[in-house]
């Protein structure tokens, strides 16, 4: 969810989040969720808490109505806010790679408005093992709590929920977590 989404209904918040340092592109991009193609190593570092990687299906998120493409990380401020939200469509998500043959994206992002639903992720890889056996059940329980018609599945199931890694999704070698988030 996107924080403006988050707040809405009242999801607790990190003490100190990381919104690229400046209020004015925190508002106008608040409204977007923010991925990434590819895990940055270097902010799993800076965290101490137990961490998720989602894995989403890309043809289904980057092809919907209103996504944008940052083709380097937007807290390095070479794009504004303004900047970003009108770059949409095929042009803006090629440049998002370093060149036409690889599908290296560097510290490229992706700003999805508002949501991204159950029915986009294809797996979720959990920093380590005691992180995935309490989170699948917790993310089972309350997907079984849902009201009906619940959100359609990736193919039909749960969601595959993995430890440190999963097609190509890592997280790095050295990072374990030093606080556990019960809630």
């Amino acid at each position: 969810m996107s924080f403006q989404h988050r707040r809405q209904l009242g999801v607790e918040e990190d003490a100190s989040p990381h919104y690229w340092g400046s209020a004015d592109k925190k508002d106008a991009l608040s409204g977007y969720v923010v991925c990434a193609f590819m895990t940055p190593w270097w902010m799993c570092r800076k965290r101490d808490e137990e961490l998720a990687i989602l894995l989403l299906d890309a043809e289904a998120v980057c092809t919907k109505p209103g996504v944008c493409f940052c083709p380097t990380n937007s807290a390095f401020n070479l794009y504004p806010a303004a900047m970003i939200v009108q770059r949409t469509g095929a042009v803006a998500l090629d440049e998002c790679f370093e060149n036409e043959t690889t599908y290296q994206a560097g510290s490229s992002e992706v700003f999805v408005p508002d949501v991204v639903p159950l029915s986009d992720f294809r797996g979720i890889v959990c920093c380590d093992r005691e992180a995935g056996e309490y989170w699948i059940e917790q993310l089972n329980a309350a997907y079984d709590e849902l009201p009906e018609p619940r959100p359609t599945l990736p193919e039909g199931g749960p969601i595959p929920v993995a430890s440190r890694g999963r097609e190509g999704f890592y997280f790095p070698g050295d990072f374990t977590p030093r606080r556990r988030i019960r809630h």
